[in-house]
């Protein structure tokens, strides 16, 4: 007979235990629940803040792309153009070149010829002096 009071009292504070437990369970889970939907609040709130920053996040990258292209458009002229100068430096420098070369020989005639002038002109005053 003791016996079976003690396993009367074991088994009732197992349901006690077991009812305590359930009843641990039942707040936990309310608890897991409300954390839940408080996560879930936040994920929405999140999502609706997120999609204006992607729209705009795209729209920064399309202007980045436009300048992009637009910076690509203006090397490509600024080379051009370039190539353009160094094309007229070219062509001024062969222009002096053959302006040189034609000028030079004349001139370097003329020069001797008025050189020798000179020189004849002072022998001929020198001799009349004598």
């Amino acid at each position: 007979m003791e016996f079976t009071v003690y396993v009367n009292i074991a088994i009732t504070i197992g349901f006690l235990a077991f009812a305590a437990l359930c009843i641990s369970l039942i707040f936990t889970i309310s608890k897991i629940r409300v954390s839940f939907t408080k996560i879930q609040e936040d994920v929405s709130e999140l999502n609706r803040n997120a999609m204006p920053l992607f729209e705009n996040l795209k729209i920064v990258s399309d202007k980045i792309r436009s300048i992009s292209e637009n910076v690509d458009d203006q090397i490509t002229v600024l080379r051009s153009s370039v190539e353009s100068i160094r094309e007229m430096t070219d062509n001024i420098v062969s222009f002096e070149k053959q302006i040189q070369h034609e000028v030079e020989g004349p001139l370097m005639e003329a020069v001797g010829f008025v050189s020798a002038l000179v020189k004849a002109v002072k022998a001929f005053v020198t001799k009349m002096k004598e």
